[in-house]
């Protein structure tokens, strides 16, 4: 009798069940873990944010990702000013736009009081991990930059700023931070230095081997670039190195299996080029060098599928090689990464919670480079959040940096780059049909040797 008591109790329940379903009362049970989905979408159009609600009720698989779990999320939530500015090909595309809206919510909380100052960052990591448009080590989600200066608050973009433009709310777990514009889902690192119109670097990479340095590149799953301005590049080539030397000068402008956000940079000290030198960080100077080669930095977290780029104003011309150091750095690197951890990050990214590290197996720092090459277990947290001193951007090649970008959302130029570059200008460098940087005739032969030895450091 119990039991004819209890089936019947449940066959109620399942009735009642399809009942719902049917007359989509379901819709307003939408219930996760994180929390209720509806209550959500209610908090954005009780705070003026009316169409993001509504783009989110027409893609549920993004708030399920955002309530998946209780754990603090930050919606950095565009303004229906931003949404309608979405372009066609953004919003015609269901996976573009998730993706798109993914980028926006970053695991952790950040309070905008204590975010670096500009040129620094405060790096997020959002929920974007899908690997059609994230490839960092262990699947970590996209990183989003956050910086201060003044009393301004934005999002900081390779061409766009976008300010906080009402105060946060809370709902539930999730901050929301509404912002003037949306952020755009980063390219290759390879795209993303054509859009900006760095032709320079962009020429020498497409001349090792047509293009297979640079394929490399977009390839890696994680990878940090030091990129010398045009004027940079021009002044290098004029003094017409030897060709053969050009794979082995690039390397040294890139750190393979790392992923070092401007934070990491104080916190880190060093790192090993992809050929095998010690690129050594002067926060002081705001400086990195390798062997007798300076360079300062104009401009730091330049987000890219791979990784993130670092604008500096002189090549770092170096033809010292070592095939051997690299391999090992780069090993010890990828063996550092956790995935769960990886794609688990939360917060403010710093030295104890960063996506990869040099690793236990890191070469000892060459001598006479000043170089500190640390382990894992001698990372630190000295620039987790509200880093202010460094000189960074501080440079004389390009206007002082980044540093104009911060003060006018409507200024050129502000990057640095010598490149006709403007931040604050609207441009989507997402899209797929925007007009390529024309590129120089700068015909450089490369050695197929020491060219396959530079690709065999990275891949």
């Amino acid at each position: 009798m119990k039991f004819t008591t209890t089936l019947s109790a449940l066959l109620t329940l399942a009735a009642a069940s399809q009942s719902a379903v049917a007359t989509g009362e379901f819709q307003n049970l939408q219930l996760r873990q994180g929390g209720d989905a509806n209550a959500l979408l209610q908090g954005l159009r009780d705070n003026n944010l009316t169409s993001l609600a509504n783009v989110l009720s027409q893609h549920p698989a993004v708030t399920e990702r955002i309530l998946a779990d209780n754990s603090e999320k930050t919606l950095l939530a565009p303004n229906d000013d931003a949404i309608a500015m979405l372009p066609s090909w953004v919003t015609s595309n269901s996976s573009r736009l998730e993706a798109t809206l993914l980028q926006h919510v970053l695991r952790g909380n950040f309070e905008t009081d204590k975010l670096n100052a500009y040129p620094l960052h405060t790096i997020g990591h959002s929920l974007l991990n899908n690997s059609d448009f994230s490839k960092l080590p262990g699947g970590a989600g996209q990183a989003v930059a956050l910086a201060k200066s003044g009393n301004r608050t934005f999002v900081a973009e390779a061409v766009n700023n976008d300010t906080f433009v009402q105060q946060s709310v809370k709902v539930d777990t999730v901050t929301v931070l509404p912002i003037s514009q949306a952020i755009t889902v980063p390219g290759s690192v390879t795209d993303t230095l054509r859009f900006l119109g760095y032709t320079g670097i962009s020429t020498l990479l497409a001349n090792v081997q047509n293009g297979a340095l640079a394929n490399t590149i977009d390839s890696l799953p994680g990878v940090t670039m030091f990129v010398p301005t045009n004027d940079a590049i021009t002044k290098f080539t004029a003094t017409n190195p030897n060709p053969t030397d050009i794979p082995t000068v690039l390397g040294q402008h890139v750190v393979a299996a790392r992923v070092v956000y401007s934070p990491l940079l104080i916190d880190q000290g060093s790192l090993i080029s992809a050929s095998g030198q010690d690129i050594v960080f002067d926060n002081n100077a705001g400086t990195v060098k390798v062997g007798n080669f300076t360079a300062k930095i104009l401009q730091t977290d330049i987000i890219a599928q791979q990784g993130v780029i670092h604008q500096i104003d002189n090549v770092l011309a170096s033809t010292a090689l070592d095939t051997g150091r690299a391999a090992q750095a780069q090993k010890s690197a990828e063996a550092s990464v956790d995935a769960e951890k990886a794609q688990s990050i939360s917060g403010p990214v710093s030295g104890k919670n960063a996506i990869t590290t040099q690793g236990t197996d890191v070469p000892a720092a060459q001598q006479g480079s000043g170089a500190n090459n640390r382990s894992a277990n001698d990372n630190t947290d000295n620039a987790g959040s509200g880093q202010t001193e460094s000189a960074i951007g501080n440079g004389t090649n390009g206007n002082n940096g980044g540093a104009s970008q911060a003060g006018n959302s409507n200024g050129s130029n502000g990057n640095g780059n010598g490149s006709g570059n403007q931040n604050g200008n609207g441009v989507d460098h997402r899209n797929p049909n925007a007009a390529s940087a024309s590129t120089a005739n700068t015909a450089l032969a490369a050695s197929a040797v020491l060219a396959a030895s530079i690709l065999a450091l990275v891949l």
